[in-house]
């Protein structure tokens, strides 16, 4: 009794799947020039909107960042091993300006505001690119009337910074993409888009030069330091040096035939003597641990390498004509189904 109910209920689903298919079909070849003439509007103005509106073009910038000097680090820690020296004050450990940090850095105030007040070589000429702004936006008329100028990067007023911070926090959200391919990868993909074609690619390589030289100089900042300390007291030993030899050989030269009996005069001599050879000890030590000063600050010196630039013609939202006609055909087919069976039900309620 069971297995005959299944049955029944089997046939009676492919039945009424077959009778709805077959309405359908009934109702599509009943209805299929108003649903022809349709989907031929709907493409039609699926070309028109793509071809008259104004499309956003894509400027990216793609690099990878070696930050990878664990191999430098390990060599240079044997090499001050050797020499007696505690390498530890060269290597730097931070990991504040990891490839994550650098995503957040591309999105600061500070990197924006300092593109935005960076000049461009634009096709009329050299100016700033909050003012190249302005322009295309059409609001250079609106910030004179409020007397809002934008000529220099210092000394800015509560205006120009409120004018900044709008700017800024619309391109943040709408025009500026930063993304890493994989989390394995050191790859960083930099994406500005904007309706000017030469805009959006002056801005974006000025704001990736802009971060990625305030990264190289905050990442080698503390081993600057320390180079340029150990570099000016390695230069004022030798100074001292050079006296002190000077001073050894006039002494040397004051007393030709000297009596072995009279220590008293040997004195100026082996000070002067006990001089040279502690400066000289302090030199050789300082020349160590300069000579490893530089080679830290090349290895903390991260390299980026460029891998793809923006360059005309940029990629815009603009579809090709084959995907006009596939993606209009598609769409104007389904709406033309959907209005007609929507008419046909609301004509029979």
């Amino acid at each position: 009794m069971k297995e005959t109910k299944d049955n029944l209920n089997v046939e009676f689903s492919v039945r009424f799947l077959i009778n709805r298919f077959s309405d359908l079909f009934s109702f599509l070849n009943v209805n299929k020039n108003h649903i022809i003439l349709s989907s031929i509007s709907i493409l039609f103005f699926t070309i028109s909107y793509n071809y008259l509106i104004k499309p956003k073009y894509y400027a990216q910038t793609s690099f990878v960042l070696d930050n990878d000097n664990s191999k430098g680090m390990g060599e240079l820690s044997s090499v001050a091993s050797l020499a007696g020296i505690n390498p530890s004050s060269f290597i730097d450990a931070s990991s504040l300006f990891q490839i994550d940090n650098i995503q957040d850095l591309y999105r600061s105030d500070a990197m924006l505001k300092k593109t935005l007040l960076s000049y461009g070589d634009f096709n009329d000429g050299k100016r700033l690119i909050i003012n190249k702004l302005g322009k295309i936006q059409n609001k250079s008329n609106k910030w004179k009337a409020n007397k809002i100028v934008f000529d220099k990067e210092n000394n800015l007023n509560r205006e120009q910074d409120s004018v900044i911070k709008i700017i800024t926090k619309k391109i943040r959200e709408k025009n500026l993409v930063v993304t890493k391919p994989s989390r394995k990868t050191t790859i960083l993909n930099v994406e500005f888009n904007h309706y000017s074609e030469e805009f959006a690619k002056i801005f974006n390589e000025k704001l990736v030069a802009n971060v990625n030289e305030f990264y190289i100089e905050s990442k080698s900042f503390k081993t600057s330091i320390n180079l340029n300390v150990l570099q000016k007291e390695s230069d004022s030993v030798r100074q001292v040096l050079n006296n002190s030899i000077q001073i050894l050989a006039a002494l040397d030269e004051s007393i030709p035939k000297l009596n072995p009996l009279l220590k008293t005069l040997k004195i100026p001599y082996q000070k002067a003597m006990v001089d040279v050879q502690t400066n000289t000890a302090i030199f050789q030590e300082l020349v160590k641990q300069l000579e490893l000063a530089k080679v830290s600050h090349r290895n903390s010196t991260p390299l980026i390498q460029i891998i793809d630039r923006p360059t005309y013609p940029l990629e815009n939202s603009k579809w090709k004509l084959l995907e006009t006609l596939f993606y209009g055909s598609f769409l104007g087919l389904i709406l033309s189904i959907i209005l007609k069976m929507i008419h046909s039900l609301y004509k029979k309620l």
